[in-house]
């Protein structure tokens, strides 16, 4: 399947769920924004970043929208929550997180790489012990 293909998988889901996808200028630095029932996507990312961008706004709504309006305390776990997703998502369609980055952005910070490398341990970690149990993760 074609990254635009998944694109229009995730719309569909949007679409059924009652959810609203836009895509309109945003400053450079942000690449998607998620409030109420509506996604906003930067209108000129290459289909890797809108792909990558969609999956991490999604998680948001998916995961917390139903969260109190008091919990911007969490930000930061939300932040780390959608980034998990956008990681195992990416992973299991076998794409690399690095290909959905703006140009210039890969190798930036300290920290790049950081939660991916993280989430494969825990993956890997969870499905040892699952296996050990007699259990098995799906892929």
């Amino acid at each position: 399947m074609a990254i635009q293909d998944y694109i229009c998988s995730l719309e569909s889901l949007l679409e059924r769920s009652g959810a609203r996808l836009v895509r309109t200028s945003l400053p450079p630095s942000v690449h998607g924004r998620t409030s109420s029932d509506q996604i906003t996507l930067r209108d000129d990312l290459s289909p890797e970043q809108q792909f990558a961008t969609l999956v991490h706004e999604l998680a948001h709504w998916l995961a917390h929208r139903e969260q109190a309006p008091d919990a911007h305390a969490q930000c930061t776990v939300f932040e780390y929550e959608a980034e998990a997703v956008e990681a195992l998502v990416m992973a299991r369609l076998g794409l690399s997180i690095q290909d959905a980055a703006a140009p210039g952005a890969v190798g930036d910070s300290p920290t790049d790489d950081l939660l991916p490398l993280s989430v494969r341990r825990v993956v890997w970690a969870s499905g040892r012990i699952c296996h050990a149990l007699g259990l098995e993760l799906g892929r």
